[in-house]
Parts: C-alpha cells; sequence; structure tokens
C-alpha cells in the first residue's frame, strides 16, 4: 500500500466508472505490444484498520473510539513480458498510492519493482535471474501500536536447473534478501539473509499414462545478519543465525485430476546468542490439487513449516496448520474463488522469551475469504472480496478480528 495527500471526494468511484466507460474504446484492440500500461483503483473498507484486541480502548491510542476507515488505493505502472530467441523478459513497475479518510496518518505512496529473467541454454538447461524492490506500510497484525511501519524489502535471486540424462535433473539457485523498517521502535527486525540450495531429483517416464513424477533430495544453507541489536532486559542480543535443511522433494500426479506434491526435511537453526531458542527438528508441507472438470478446482495444503520471510525476523515461527482454495469458473468471464485458513503460529525464536523475560507466545490465526472476477474485457478486469480474520493469543491484548471488503477495477492498455 501507499499514502500521501488526499484524494478528491469520489475519486475510486470515478476511476471505477472511467473503468466501464472506455471498454468500448478497448475493445477496439490493437496488436499485442511487449509493453502493456495499467491503471488500477480499490476501495476497501476495514472494520479494524490497526488490528486491535477487543479488550482494547482505542480512544487513547487514535484520539476515537472508532476502528474501521474506508480507503482507496490507486496503482499504476508498466507491464513487460518480452521474448527474445528461447529467453524471456518480464518486469512490473507499479506506483501505489493510499489514502485514507479517517486516519490520514497511515496516506502513503510505494512503490512495487519487480524483474525477471526466464532463460534458456540448450534444451537441457532453464532457469531465472530476478529483482523484487518494494516500499509499503507493514500489516498492523504484526505491530503492537499504530505507529505506522515503512517497510522496505529488495530480492535478488538466481535459480536454474539441468537435465543431466532423461532420467536425472540437477538444480541450484541463490537469494539475497534485504529488509528494512522504517519505524525506529521495530528496527531491531531489519535483516540480511543470504542463502543457496542444490538438489537432485529423479524423473520417471513422460510417456507414462498420468504424466511425469519425480522424487529428489536436495539441501539449503542460509545466514541472516541482524544489524540492530535487540534489547531484552539490559543486554543488547545479535540476532544472527545460521540454518541448515536438508530433505526430500516429491511431485506425484495421482489421477488425470489430481496432484500431489510435497516435502520434507531436516532443519537445524542455531543463533549466535541465547542458544536455547536453537531450532532442531523435522519439517514438512504437502500440496494436493484436485480439478475434476474445467469449471471446478480445489488446492489443500498442510505445512509444519517455519516461516519463510517473516516480518518479525527475530522471533522466527513455526507455523502448522491448513489451507483450502476453491476455485469455480461461473462462465467464461466470470470466476468464483475462495480461502480457509487454520493456522498455530509459535513464535519460537523470541530471546526475550527464551531468557525467561517473556512468556513463549502462540497464536492461532482463522481466515475465510472470498473473491469475485469479471474480465468484462481481456484488459479490463473488475473485482469484489471479502475477507473474515480472528486471531486468538496467549498474550495480552494479542487476539482480534477484522472484516475486510474491497472493490476494485483494473484497466490494462
Amino acid at each position: 500500500m501507499a499514502w500521501g495527500e488526499s484524494l478528491p471526494e469520489g475519486r475510486g468511484a470515478a476511476v471505477l466508472a472511467a473503468c466501464a466507460l472506455l471498454l468500448p474504446a478497448v475493445a477496439l484492440g490493437q496488436a499485442a505490444s511487449p509493453v502493456s500500461p495499467f491503471v488500477e483503483e480499490k476501495i476497501v473498507h476495514d472494520d479494524n484498520v490497526f488490528r486491535l484486541s477487543r479488550d482494547t480502548d482505542p480512544t487513547p491510542l487514535l484520539g476515537t473510539a472508532a476502528r474501521s476507515d474506508t480507503y482507496r488505493i490507486t496503482s499504476a505502472g508498466l507491464n513487460l513480458d518480452l521474448p527474445v530467441s528461447r529467453q524471456r523478459f518480464v518486469a512490473n513497475l507499479s506506483a501505489i498510492d493510499s489514502r485514507y479518510d479517517r486516519f490520514s496518518q497511515l496516506d502513503y505512496t510505494g512503490h512495487d519493482l519487480r524483474a525477471t529473467w526466464l532463460w534458456q541454454a540448450e534444451n537441457n538447461a532453464s532457469g531465472q535471474l530476478g529483482y523484487v524492490n518494494s516500499a509499503a506500510l507493514a500489516s498492523f497484525a504484526n505491530i503492537a501500536g499504530t505507529a505506522p511501519d515503512i517497510l522496505k524489502t529488495q530480492q535478488a535471486f538466481f535459480n536454474g536447473t539441468y537435465l543431466a540424462s532423461p532420467r536425472w535433473r540437477i538444480h541450484a539457485g541463490a537469494d539475497d534478501y534485504q529488509q528494512r523498517n522504517g519505524n525506529p521502535a521495530q528496527q531491531v527486525n531489519d535483516v540480511d539473509i543470504v542463502d543457496g540450495e542444490v538438489g537432485l531429483s529423479y524423473l520417471t517416464p513422460k510417456e507414462s499414462s498420468l504424466g511425469e513424477s519425480s522424487l529428489g533430495f536436495s539441501v539449503r544453507g542460509e545466514s541472516g545478519r541482524f544489524p540492530v541489536q535487540q534489547p531484552v532486559g539490559a543486554i543488547l542480543v545479535d540476532n544472527a543465525y545460521r540454518q541448515y535443511r536438508a530433505g526430500f522433494v516429491a511431485d506425484w500426479p495421482v489421477t488425470a485430476a489430481s496432484h500431489l506434491s510435497g516435502r520434507i526435511d531436516h532443519v537445524n537453526r542455531s543463533y549466535d546468542q541465547v542458544p536455547q531458542r536453537d531450532f532442531n527438528g523435522t519439517t514438512a508441507r504437502l500440496q494436493y490439487d484436485w480439478k475434476p472438470t474445467a469449471k471446478i478446482g480445489l488446492t489443500a495444503l498442510a505445512q509444519r513449516d517455519l516461516s519463510p520471510f517473516e516480518y518479525v525476523r527475530s522471533s522466527f515461527v513455526l507455523v502448522k496448520g491448513i489451507t483450502l482454495r476453491p476455485t469455480y469458473s461461473v462462465t467464461s468471464k466470470i470466476d468464483l474463488s475462495g480461502s480457509f485458513d487454520r493456522v498455530t503460529r509459535e513464535y519460537l525464536g523470541d530471546p526475550s522469551a527464551a531468557l525467561g523475560v517473556t512468556p513463549s507466545r502462540i497464536d492461532k490465526v482463522h481466515s475465510l475469504g472470498a473473491l469475485l472476477t469479471y474480465r468484462a474485457l481481456q484488459t479490463v478486469t473488475l473485482q469484489l472480496s471479502a475477507v473474515h480474520e480472528t486471531r486468538s493469543s496467549n498474550i495480552a491484548f494479542g487476539d482480534y478480528a477484522a472484516n475486510v471488503v474491497f472493490l476494485s477495477g483494473r484497466l490494462a492498455f
């Protein structure tokens, strides 16, 4: 999201109306271009913007008893999809401006830049080289307070696969991630992470009745460095860590309409200080995709894993839960999708909990959502969404309930 000066009254409705008015002009069509500009307007209503506990009186914090707000997010940018011989370059650049009706202190203008080279070498080697840079308001679900925190992230990554023979595939990758927080109170979560992975997979023949399946083994190493030390009582704690994981990954077409994939790893995570919070255990992730017809689909996910890019870096999170994602194509232009999440989050790496200063935090998060998408034309998309989310916690004021609805219109030129 992003923030700045107030929008003129009715701006969101005007942009949505403009999408509808431009339908006839867009319908005339032009030859496909590798560069596609777009604009999008989203109107959002959130009945608990700061994710406050039901036991919290918002008046001393916000100067009002109201917890809700309606805000507008205006996005504009460019998409690039450029094939060059056997190579392909894709990119997206978005400027994102948000304006709040009530809590104008959250107004901000951010950005999101994503660029990837999908490379191909001969017939046996392919992969990706990419870069991501973003600036947005951090979710208040992760902040104990009402002060905005502008979260800036950047990531450079490389990965590739090499088919050494018709049955054996080698893969490798590396990643460099940086996160910086604008709020001084949150800068203990600033982090630099470098990781790398190598693996080997065995492939079944593609000519089998259900298609190709694979079974592989991979190892991954990761190191994290925190520029700002975390105060715990009278001491400063360096949250630098090293993490290694090794495990098996499988991909199996169960039937013509279903597909199963997953991995199981042994993970070892160790800290330079306060070794009481080291983690040594098993993680697993299993995903089942089912599509019995062209109109109906379901994705089910079960996991026990360490959260990969956690906002609260100094306290790594063990995530256990299930996710369901049903989809239904009502017509060729209308799609309906749902979401259900039931997740337990254990904050295992908090040095204050390891030292007995605070209790170890455990949150349970439930969410239920629906999304209706209408593609009026190839270049015009309208969406309507509603999400209900609750969180319970063993720490005081860690609970909340929130309902969020939005209406958006997107026009690509």
